[in-house]
């Protein structure tokens, strides 16, 4: 029996010119660059809808520009978008702020019920919660988004520590931010509406 002996086809892969390298990496700033802009803009509307003097519908203002938020981010990443699913998402996520936060917020919101001195005190602290919140949810899809990830595979357990940690640190610096003053949270990416 003779052996044929195959024939060997070299494969040779070439790197990326730096004309592809260039395009791909200013597709990926001006992305990002889009999907800041998003989230600085919902951010805004998240402070004026906090600051509706009508309980709950503060907050369900705030829920809504969120899931206006992750659905513009979908787009610009181009992932799917599915309402329900977004829904769920940050449903976990708010819920492993704890109980404190979570009551802050809404005593915030019902404390608006409250002559003279509610009112007063919900344009201050709901709408600090509500951008924090956003500001945070909005990084959270961004940086899920960036690595390539999809609604269908966002694990919100595995990123609840993570979404504690970045709100604390938004929280401080919309509230710098109301104050006037410069942010010394040590934010590595600054809160920029």
């Amino acid at each position: 029996m003779s052996s044929v002996t195959p024939p060997t086809v070299e494969s040779k892969v070439e790197p990326p010119d730096a004309a592809d390298t260039a395009v791909l990496t200013d597709l990926a700033d001006t992305r990002g660059e889009q999907a800041r802009q998003l989230i600085r803009r919902q951010v805004y509307w998240s402070l004026g809808l906090g600051a509706i003097p009508i309980p709950f519908v503060d907050a369900a203002g705030v829920l809504a520009s969120q899931l206006k938020m992750i659905r513009d981010l979908s787009q610009v990443y181009g992932v799917e978008f599915s309402e329900s699913r977004s829904r769920a998402i940050v449903g976990s996520l708010i819920a492993a702020l704890g109980a404190q936060t979570l009551s802050y917020a809404f005593v915030a919101s019902v404390f608006k019920l409250v002559p003279a001195l509610g009112p007063a005190f919900g344009l201050v602290a709901m709408p600090i919660a509500a951008a924090a919140l956003t500001q945070t949810v909005g990084n959270v899809f961004m940086m899920h988004f960036e690595s390539g990830g999809t609604l269908l595979n966002f694990d919100a357990v595995a990123m609840r520590d993570h979404f504690r940690q970045e709100f604390a640190r938004n929280k401080l610096v919309v509230e710098e931010i109301r104050r006037g003053k410069p942010s010394q949270s040590g934010s590595k990416r600054p809160f920029t509406p």
